[in-house]
């Protein structure tokens, strides 16, 4: 089987090998192989993402982008993609994944939380980027490739990684859990 990740950061590209790795634990198979490959991928979408439809936009674009047919093997290309959205006059940092197989879309999202008032008003209302605006925040430079603004947001009980990996294990899981989701051809 065939990975191909739409990433090259590391927390996202260990995001969902993680979560590839609780999946195979949960539902083994001895015949099944993984390989993973990464490749940079556009996402159409703007640096930081500011609704949910734009989130899943943005990872099913990466997907498309890096998808490989396989003959003799399934294959899979995985999207992903964090950013923000608006709810009740608030603003929630979240990270979605899209995982393709040449024929089905299958979409997990991470949890959220909310941003504070000073990031919300940079990024939300002022129109910065993300990764600009957390690096600021944080008197760090490049977090988005280590702890992420979750990991600064929740100090690091939950980081940037993690939050791929859940959704990449959400959006992964009904081509595995065919008990629940039916036959997936994995």
């Amino acid at each position: 089987m065939l990975i191909v990740i739409a990433s090259l950061r590391l927390p996202k590209v260990n995001g969902v090998k993680r979560a590839l790795t609780a999946l195979t634990g949960a539902f083994p198979d001895p015949q099944r192989r993984i390989r993973f490959e990464t490749r940079e991928a556009p996402s159409g979408v703007s640096d930081t993402p500011r609704s949910v439809a734009e989130l899943m936009r943005g990872a099913r674009n990466r997907a498309d982008g890096t998808y490989v047919p396989m003959r003799h093997e399934p294959s899979f290309s995985v999207g992903v993609e964090g950013g923000v959205f608006r709810e009740e006059d608030r603003v929630f940092l979240q990270s979605w994944t899209c995982v393709f197989d040449g024929t089905r879309y299958s979409y997990g999202g991470s949890g959220c939380i909310e941003l504070p008032a000073a990031l919300r008003a940079e990024v939300a209302d002022g129109g910065t980027d993300l990764g600009v605006a957390i690096d600021r925040f944080a008197q760090q430079a490049d977090v988005r490739s280590r702890q992420g603004t979750f990991g600064v947001l929740t100090g690091d009980l939950v980081t940037r990684e993690d939050s791929f990996a859940q959704s990449a294990l959400n959006a992964f899981m009904p081509f595995f859990h065919s008990r629940v989701y039916g036959p997936a051809g994995t």
